[in-house]
């Protein structure tokens, strides 16, 4: 009696405990998503993470997407690093997507822009989705959407073998009774022969098990989910009506994942020891595996309105930590007009402003601000068809395919030099541009990978057709030729440096026309080149100007 009073009063206590203990670890999930609102993302991903994050966006093809040259030329893991403060997998995996995937509607941007803005202003209620979705996690190395998807092709034994196994066991136990010689000896036998398989079994589904119990995980944090706000009954009653299809898989399902056990570790090791012996967890999986299949259509919706509510939340806070922004105005017309714009990921950035409803040419130095400038440009208009925002005091446009050719490299494995990598990416913006919605391309220096004779006719003719179809073109080049050859079809700009005995100054400031600047020759001298080279260069520039001819060494 005593023995079994003490029984019940340690199960009672582990029971208190566990429940005390998810009480403190949802308050610390509550103190650090609280704090984290408005901040920059304090998180790093593997190669192997970065790549497990496209699986929900390559399933999901659009004939806009972002292809893999803009997102790389315009840094954009970066920029999706900057935004994502996603505390799920399932936001993680969406909000990559919905970045490479700009809208040509604005449908889902008033909903996206919806949801942003209740997120916005109502602290309580981001706080506590956010707080459940920091239980169901992150994923450190594995897409939770690949693997979803993969359980369909899993190759179970079935729960028959370990059924089998189970009775085998309470066989011998039993036979103890008959014969305790014989009895111990095939308990003993069994305990073994149970062990062994249970990790030879195991061994094929690990993987699965991770995101059986991320799905469990998941699904437990989503039915605790109570708010009350009536423009988020949608998606709240969404996710009740899917979560009870997945009722009867929930039920036992601290078998696999101890997720929903309120318990010590000391009753967890108890359990762990059951799974080995009795193959607990592999008999419930093969239930639960069942189950899942038949509802594989379900748990995507659930994916999808996770996905959504949580990478909203990030954006909100995206928003924060900008402090500057607002949401972009569609126009029918073919245009861009933006005050104030700045590039994210630039440190004290120098807003740009200007208005173009055609191709705009760009010159200046090196690193005077083309670049920057054009970059700025690209990324504003991806966050505006994606996320609903620009980085601006104002921000109108119209709708676009948005595609780049800017920091291309040379192939050395495919034996393919810079031009051959260059026009080969010219041609896939020609290739990829759509009657149905006009393109907005962005070149950093057309064609450098050549001659200058051959580089400024071959340059001309090509920014002259993406001027005279259905698209806008922004240029950065060095060839001041470009300016006077294309000045019909192109609005030029550019920027300017001040140079003085020992520095150059930048100030990134945007202006009308062409450069007229020549410093190229200065900077030489500014960082010490021998006063020879500067001086015969010089004299070859100015006869080249007086002349039209090259003085011949």
């Amino acid at each position: 009696m005593q023995v079994a009073l003490i029984v019940i009063a340690v199960v009672v206590i582990l029971f208190i405990k566990g429940i005390y203990d998810q009480r403190k670890t949802a308050k610390k999930l509550l103190a650090k998503v609280d704090y984290a609102y408005g901040k920059i993302p304090q998180k790093t991903y593997s190669s192997e993470k970065s790549e497990a994050l496209k699986y929900y966006f390559k399933d999901h093809p659009t004939p806009y997407d972002i292809d893999d040259i803009t997102w790389n030329d315009l840094s954009m893991d970066n920029v999706y690093n900057l935004i994502n403060a996603c505390n799920s997998a399932y936001g993680e995996e969406y909000l990559y997507a919905l970045l490479r995937s700009p809208q040509v509607s604005e449908e889902k941007l008033k909903e996206r822009g919806k949801l942003i803005n209740i997120f916005s202003r109502d602290k309580k209620l981001r706080n506590e989705l956010s707080t459940q979705f920091a239980i169901m996690g992150i994923m450190k190395k594995i897409s939770v959407f690949e693997y979803m998807g993969s359980l369909k092709n899993a190759t179970l034994e079935g729960a028959s073998i370990h059924l089998l196994l189970d009775f085998l066991l309470a066989l011998s136990v039993v036979y103890i009774f008959v014969n305790p010689p014989l009895g111990i000896t095939a308990t003993v036998i069994m305990l073994f022969v149970n062990i062994f398989s249970y990790f030879k079994y195991k061994a094929k589904v690990d993987n699965y098990f991770v995101i059986i119990g991320f799905i469990i995980r998941s699904l437990d944090s989503a039915k605790k989910i109570n708010v009350s706000n009536d423009e988020l009954k949608p998606y709240m009653d969404r996710l009740k009506s899917c979560i009870k299809e997945f009722n009867g898989m929930r039920h036992g399902s601290w078998l696999v994942s101890s997720s929903g056990l309120n318990s010590s570790d000391l009753a967890q090791i108890m359990l762990d020891y059951l799974r080995m012996i009795f193959h607990l967890d592999l008999i419930k999986f093969n239930f639960m595996y069942k189950t899942f299949l038949n509802k594989e259509k379900t748990f995507y919706e659930i994916f999808e309105t996770i996905g959504l509510l949580d990478s909203m939340i990030s954006v909100a806070s995206f928003r924060e930590l900008m402090g500057r922004n607002c949401v972009p105005v569609f126009s029918d017309e073919r245009k861009i007009s933006a005050d104030g714009m700045f590039h994210p990921l630039v440190e004290d950035p120098v807003p740009s402003s200007f208005t173009t409803d055609r191709s705009i040419l760009l010159t200046g130095s090196n690193a005077s601000g083309k670049s920057t400038f054009i970059k700025s440009v690209a990324i504003n208009q991806i966050l505006s068809q994606t996320i609903y925002t620009a980085l601006a005091r104002s921000y109108e446009t119209s709708f676009f395919n948005i595609m780049s050719s800017m920091a291309l490299k040379d192939d050395i494995i495919g034996g393919q030099s810079y031009y051959i990598v260059e026009i080969r990416s010219l041609k896939r913006i020609i290739e990829r541009m759509n009657e149905d919605v006009p393109s907005l391309v962005f070149i950093d220096e057309v064609l450098k990978g050549t001659n200058t004779l051959e580089r400024i006719a071959a340059s001309s003719r090509i920014l002259y057709s993406l001027a005279t179809s259905k698209s806008i073109c922004f240029a950065a080049t060095h060839d001041i030729e470009l300016t006077y050859i294309l000045e019909n079809y192109y609005n030029n700009y550019h920027f300017e440096e001040q140079v003085s005995e020992n520095e150059v100054l930048f100030d990134y400031q945007l202006r009308d026309g062409r450069a007229v600047s020549r410093n190229a020759i200065k900077l030489l001298s500014i960082l010490g080149y021998p006063d020879e080279i500067i001086t015969t260069a010089t004299e070859m520039a100015q006869n080249y100007l007086e002349t039209n001819e090259w003085k011949v060494y």
